[in-house]
């Protein structure tokens, strides 16, 4: 490709040397360079990437595009100074495979929680109705390849591992491309708000751009509120001319987004009085979670089928909360004119791994008490799920959580007040420590409570979650909150295997075989 064309649609302020060559590939990691590679780098948050060109230079780089311009190159070495060196990055991304989400349609989900159970919902949704649908999250990237050459049609899933909740801009746009050659229409994104700080999403156009919530996350990020809210309105600002932003009408923060997008067309989902779509009847319990759906005249949607002003649904997604993510997935499904049974057959089949999700022992389809795992992370993640769990819990409510190292520290005994405030024990643990003393995270947690408060802490999460599964009584419900779908553990840097599914199960196993035993012993008294 030639560099002009890498660079097409990016401010560049110099170029010194050749203005056109020939680049054989573009990375931003200088480990990855090759002969003939164009090397992008730009000043982060901990790491200035322009003490990394020497190196790209030495590995063969033809070209430097870099924020501030780069000293003593070789003669055959260009250099391009711009603007932004996240940007550059992100167009150049696109501009080397060939733009393709230009052919597609995109959604982009943004907010604190329910990001990626909304997205996998709309996922549900799409594919329910016929169409070819991609979806990329926090717990991977699948799409469906469809063989049209085969006799008998068939699908072959792609799955690819997500490391980021929103790829770096060459891993996205490499997969938009394996997704557009693959005849895929629909894209269904979450855009977190360090992706989109970051600018890894730059250049794309949203179809549609769905807000979840705003509770405090990422404030060891972002700083303040403030920053992690602007963040969020960039997705906004990528809307398409004729896009749609569906908001979610119980969020203070929505009145915001509102005026930052005034020429925008606006649906608005929610429990409130002034939402589009909104929901009645309300049914949820351990094995149930049911309401009418009511379109309350928004004549924007396709009207052909009768059945849209009004109908039911039935979510495999538990917890109460969920019915704002099934809101927000109905709103994209009427906007692309889905059939009103495409939405309930998508909403009805969709699991998300680790979202609300009851764990049984291996080989056992029940118990007599709720093991929920849930990803809650956040203070409004965990109080929205002990509040579903509280509501559907015949006994005692058990809580086990921990907050994650190298984070926010100011959440931390938020979460350990809403813990002790809903649950009648909680179990206060660690969750991926990262670089810090779990013990000192624990402390973080606990440092507000006041001394009637009912909890235990216990550092070892496997001991903590064993502790709460066997303090557990028929009509009791354990919530085991804050990984949810994770399979590791990271401490000091490094991931140990760690799935609390697995565990969970497991434990529950051993309490299976050691009832099975106390029944046989009676048995052999009697």
């Amino acid at each position: 490709m030639k560099l002009q064309n890498l660079l097409a649609g990016i401010e560049v302020k110099k170029v010194l040397g050749d203005s056109n060559p020939i680049i054989d590939g573009v990375v931003s990691d200088h480990r990855k360079v090759k002969p003939g590679y164009a090397f992008i780098c730009y000043k982060g948050l901990n790491v200035d990437g322009h003490t990394f060109i020497p190196g790209a230079i030495k590995n063969g780089a033809k070209v430097i595009i870099s924020e501030n311009e780069a000293s003593n190159l070789p003669k055959d070495v260009t250099s391009v100074v711009t603007l932004d060196g996240r940007i550059a990055q992100s167009l150049c991304a696109a501009n080397w495979f060939g733009n393709p989400a230009k052919s597609l349609r995109l959604t982009g989900i943004t907010g604190t929680n329910g990001k990626t159970s909304t997205a996998h919902l709309i996922y549900g949704i799409l594919k329910a109705n016929g169409e070819n649908a991609a979806v990329l999250g926090t717990v991977g990237h699948s799409f469906d390849v469809v063989d049209s050459g085969s006799s008998t049609q068939q699908d072959t899933s792609v799955d690819i591992p997500a490391l980021l909740t929103t790829p770096d801009a060459f891993q996205l746009h490499e997969m938009l491309k394996q997704i557009a050659d693959a005849g895929v229409e629909h894209v269904v994104m979450e855009t977190s708000s360090q992706g989109l700080a970051q600018h890894r999403l730059f250049g794309l156009t949203f179809e549609t751009a769905i807000f979840t919530n705003l509770t405090q996350d990422h404030l060891d990020y972002h700083g303040t509120m403030e920053n992690y809210l602007s963040a969020k309105l960039k997705l906004f600002d990528q809307l398409s001319e004729n896009g749609v932003a569906i908001l979610n009408a119980d969020s203070q923060a929505t009145k915001r987004i509102v005026e930052h997008i005034p020429e925008k067309y606006i649906i608005r989902y929610g429990l409130d009085e002034n939402s589009d779509i909104t929901a009645q009847e309300i049914e949820s319990s351990l094995k149930k979670l049911s309401f009418t759906a009511i379109n309350e005249g928004n004549t924007n949607f396709n009207k052909t089928d009768p059945k849209i002003d009004k109908f039911n649904v039935s979510i495999s997604l538990l917890g109460s909360y969920n019915i704002y993510n099934a809101l927000a997935a109905i709103c994209v499904g009427l906007h692309y004119n889905c059939s009103v049974s495409a939405i309930q057959e998508g909403l009805s089949s969709t699991v998300v791994p680790g979202r609300f999700e009851r764990v049984n022992s291996n080989g056992k389809s029940d118990t007599d008490f709720a093991v929920i795992v849930d990803y809650a992370h956040t203070p409004d993640g965990l109080e929205n799920v002990l509040t579903a769990a509280r509501g559907i819990s015949e006994g005692k409510l058990i809580s086990v959580f921990g907050c994650g190292g190298d984070r926010d520290r100011g959440k931390r005994p938020k979460m350990g007040a809403i813990s002790t405030q809903i649950a009648d024990m909680s179990v206060i643990t660690s969750d991926n420590p990262r670089t810090e003393n779990p013990d000192e995270i624990i402390s973080d947690i606990v440092s507000n409570l006041p001394h009637d408060a009912a909890f235990k802490c216990i550092p070892e999460r496997h001991v903590a979650i064993r502790n709460a599964i066997f303090e557990a009584n028929p009509g009791d419900v354990v919530v085991i909150a804050g990984k949810g779908h994770e399979d590791y553990q990271e401490i000091h840097g490094k991931r140990y295997p760690f799935d609390d599914r697995e565990v969970a199960s497991n434990i529950l196993q051993e309490l299976d075989n050691k009832s099975n035993r106390q029944q046989e012993d009676s048995h052999i008294i009697q």
